[in-house]
């Protein structure tokens, strides 16, 4: 059975190193993101959310209310995934690295340095102690530990971060169709170009990804290794679906054509799954007609839990079907036909074992972490962010030798 959860890195608040106030203000303040968190809960049991200093825990609380904050941890339908470090793009020919910054004997952290740099457990305490002191110190305490309990740290060491997310992406960079002219057209066209030492990037500057938009080469390097973590994460997390940028996909072809998948194998890989004229409840909770506790009750529904297990196996053939119970998840015909629509859209990628026959190798599968689990079962869903797109990559081909 396809998973039920989908680590979703559209809710993972893009911070730098300015007060981390500034970027989880923002979030909060956008409905948009409000509604996506709507929508997504009603496609997912389980919507799972990387952070680093904990700073969406005050946001959902806002979001929900105290009370349903609470009931929507303790049903599982949000968790929180800790990053150890964040993701930048370091001068002087250091490239991509997770880093993370310790106070000095002079110059101590404020509260919200501890959090983005200090352990999980201290995170949530110091973000639930400065953003929310209408909670009593008793009621934090036990909000603490539910907290917690819906947490887990996400681990690996400086070997598996430097060969599964660094050399990865500078490989997929290189060897993607389209990614290495993107980066070399942002950089000026130069006659060659080195991945560690984009220009932009002076030799004392540390450069992190905190925008959607792709304007530098740095931000097409940080975004693939973005796009790599959040495969890390989906797979570790029990093998959940992601939810990447549009383009991904292609990134994710040509890490199975570099290891010679056939081409047959490379062209099956992926089918895309739209569903049409979808209502989009997030849009009323855009514009405030919709609470989030009400979706709460809409997705408790035994047509929306009906929806969500149908859509864990969910392939084209049953795309019709699909649609219609969506639709009819969501209550009410008065309620739904007032909505606007939205396309769906997923990647559905088959597993190996569909795809290669049983004597069937890949030679170069040590070089990709998605391609190792891939060959293990790990088949996700991948969800498209059309707001983030990856432009200029073309459709890789397979390199096979029998």
């Amino acid at each position: 059975m396809r998973s039920k959860e989908i680590i979703d890195s559209r809710l993972s608040i893009n911070l730098d190193l300015d007060h981390t106030l500034k970027a989880n203000s923002l979030f909060l303040t956008n409905p948009a993101n409000r509604a996506h968190l709507a929508n997504q809960l009603l496609l997912y049991d389980q919507v799972v959310i990387p952070t680093k200093d904990f700073g969406i825990v005050p946001i959902l609380i806002y979001w929900f209310g105290l009370k349903d904050f609470e009931r929507v941890l303790k049903s599982g339908a949000i968790y929180f995934l800790h990053r150890p470090s964040l993701l930048g793009y370091a001068g002087n020919g250091v490239g991509i690295s997770g880093f993370i910054i310790q106070p000095s004997e002079s110059k101590s952290f404020e509260w919200w340095q501890e959090a983005l740099f200090g352990d999980m457990a201290k995170a949530i305490d110091i973000q639930l102690q400065y953003m929310c002191p209408f909670i009593g110190r008793k009621q934090r305490s036990k909000l603490l530990v539910t907290i917690n309990e819906c947490s887990r740290p996400l681990q690996y060491d400086n070997d598996f971060f430097m060969k599964h997310i660094v050399h990865e992406s500078y490989a997929d960079i290189t060897l993607t169709p389209g990614l290495l002219d993107l980066v070399t057209s942002l950089s000026g066209n130069p006659e060659r170009i080195d991945l560690t030492r984009v220009p932009g990037v002076e030799p004392n500057q540390l450069k992190i990804l905190a925008t959607d938009n792709i304007i530098t080469p740095v931000d097409v390097i940080l975004r693939v290794a973005g796009i790599n973590m959040t495969l890390v994460m989906g797979s570790q997390f029990d093998k959940s679906d992601v939810f990447i940028p549009q383009g991904s996909e292609t990134i994710l072809k040509g890490k199975l054509a570099r290891a010679k998948v056939t081409p047959t194998a490379l062209d099956n890989f992926l089918c895309l799954l739209d569903l049409e004229d979808i209502p989009d409840p997030g849009a009323a909770v855009y514009v405030g007609e919709l609470s989030l506790a009400e979706v709460l009750r809409i997705r408790q529904s035994r047509k929306s839990t009906n929806f969500r297990k149908w859509l864990r196996a969910a392939d084209t053939g049953n795309k019709r079907d699909l649609e219609k119970m969506y639709v009819s998840s969501l209550g009410q015909k008065s309620f739904y036909e007032k909505l606007p629509t939205k396309i769906i859209r997923f990647a559905i990628t088959k597993a190996a074992d569909v795809l290669l026959p049983p004597s069937g190798t890949i030679l170069e599968a040590a070089d990709s972490f998605f391609v190792e689990r891939w060959l293990q079962g790990y088949s996700p869903k991948l969800f498209l962010d059309q707001l983030r797109k990856i432009q200029g990559l073309k459709p890789p081909r397979a390199r096979w030798k029998s």
